[in-house]
């Protein structure tokens, strides 16, 4: 008796998702870990280091503006509202908008990075860097401060005005430390108070103030704010190679999953900031 042969049912083991989009999923996992490990060593610093006789640094102390921050929080909001209407332009086969929606794109991402650069450089201005903030006044650092800060009154006195109010009360503090048998008579702790109201009482003065846990401070902004503009760099690479792409004609419909990838990276980049701006600006 013959028996009936029946094939065996075939099965298809594979993603139920895009391979493409599967590995940029994949790649985001690894980036909110690296980005959620930066983010908590900060949140831990920032309510565990400090005390109440000395807090964390407010945002006007490290040379942080709040509408600036804000300002670009917007910019990079608005860059993603451009390229999912990019993407939206191409699914439909508009590709010269699609294109239009793209170079936007890229002209905000410019603009984020243009504006923090002038934040970063406002920091090189005033020295506030790893290991450059004066945070604690004892032993050499006191000194270091102390010589410091005789140095930048000098610079103040001969280059203000004569009878000026500011210059006279640079007078009276360079006066207040001249030595006395090779040691100032106020101490390191006591300067940097009274420098602390110099500044309060002439924003325009150039002094450099004590910050407690400064040097904690820099070496986490740059860390969180450095690497996440890395990342918006890449962003605009993608974008940049999307663009000359199109230039040669040969970007069209067919890129449409191209460009919703890139869209999801950079929404998580525009993710990444948003939790950034407050914790760093606002809190």
């Amino acid at each position: 008796m013959e028996h009936a042969v029946h094939d065996e049912p075939t099965l298809h083991m594979g993603a139920p998702v895009n391979t493409g989009k599967l590995a940029l999923w994949i790649f985001l996992s690894t980036e909110i870990m690296f980005f959620t490990a930066l983010i908590g060593m900060y949140v831990v610093l920032r309510n565990g280091t400090p005390t109440k006789d000395q807090p964390w640094p407010l945002p006007e102390q490290v040379h942080l503006i709040e509408w600036v921050g804000a300002l670009n929080t917007f910019v990079l909001i608005c860059s993603s509202l451009t390229v999912v209407l990019a993407h939206l332009a191409l699914s439909k086969g508009q590709v010269g908008r699609a294109v239009q929606y793209i170079a936007v794109t890229l002209a905000l991402g410019l603009v984020f990075l243009v504006i923090k650069g002038i934040e970063y450089n406002s920091k090189f201005q005033h020295d506030i860097l790893p290991g450059h903030v004066y945070d604690r006044l004892d032993g050499r650092r006191g000194t270091q401060y102390l010589e410091h800060i005789r140095a930048e009154l000098k610079h103040s006195t001969e280059h203000g005005a004569a009878g000026d109010a500011k210059v006279k009360d640079c007078e009276e503090l360079l006066k207040e430390m001249e030595l006395k048998d090779g040691r100032a008579k106020i101490t390191p702790a006591e300067v940097g108070t009274k420098v602390k109201a110099l500044l309060d009482k002439y924003h325009d003065l150039h002094l450099t103030p004590v910050i407690p846990f400064g040097n904690l401070w820099a070496s986490c902004y740059f860390a969180m704010t450095g690497f996440h503009a890395l990342h918006v760099f890449g962003g605009l690479v993608i974008f940049v190679i999307i663009l000359v792409m199109a230039l040669l004609g040969r970007f069209g419909r067919q890129h449409a999953m191209m460009l919703e990838l890139t869209g999801l990276y950079w929404h998580f980049v525009d993710i990444v900031w948003i939790f950034l701006f407050p914790l760093l600006y606002l809190v």
